[in-house]
């Protein structure tokens, strides 16, 4: 009798070579943490840069549109990291400013900041920095504050602003005479090739 029923039972060994759930599930939820670590900053990074190209151009968009409803020339004023001579504490605090945009008006022969809380002087991080505007006809001012004009008929002066992101990426915006909204470029461009 112990034949009959010691004869139906084999052990059965099983080498598939994988591993086992519980090791898969141990392994995908390290790389979740990790993950849900390492996502947040790789997003600011890239929402920062995106956002100061955000600002930049709806600031210029913006000068715009208040020029041609309100029927005054605004003057979008690019103030380059590096502030120049006319830097000094005898100016105006309206030009004694580095890496950021705002936007002025004259009012009674002097350059006045605009009333506007949209338009006013906004400054980059670091990360961000105005290095140069190039005009058409090749000048490249790399020092002080640039004044663009936005006229009251619906144009501007054509410009490139080349900026420097973290460090090593360079970009370049574009704004053209009859365009609202600036154009952002990967690159430095010039009007070479024009």
């Amino acid at each position: 009798m112990d034949t009959v029923f010691g004869a139906g039972k084999k052990k059965i060994w099983h080498d598939s070579g994988g591993f086992t759930l519980i090791e898969l599930v141990v392994v995908i939820a390290i790389i979740s943490i990790l993950f849900m670590i390492a996502t947040p900053r790789l997003t600011k990074l890239f929402s920062t840069q995106r956002q100061n190209f955000a600002i930049f151009t709806g600031m210029a968009a913006k000068t715009f549109d208040d020029s041609f409803l309100n029927n005054r020339t605004n003057y979008l004023t690019v103030h380059l990291r590096n502030m120049g001579p006319e830097g000094s504490q005898g100016q105006k605090d309206v030009f004694n400013r580095r890496n950021g945009i705002a936007v002025l008006n004259i009012v009674d022969g002097e350059f006045v900041e605009s009333d506007r809380k949209s338009l006013k002087f906004k400054e980059f991080s670091d990360s961000f920095v105005i290095e140069e505007v190039v005009k058409p006809s090749g000048e490249k001012i790399t020092n002080g504050n640039v004044l663009i004009p936005y006229y009251p008929h619906g144009y501007s002066d054509n410009v490139i602003i080349h900026v420097l992101v973290n460090g090593e990426q360079q970009w370049s915006i574009r704004i053209d005479k009859h365009i609202k909204e600036p154009k952002v470029i990967e690159g430095y461009i010039g009007y070479e090739a024009e």
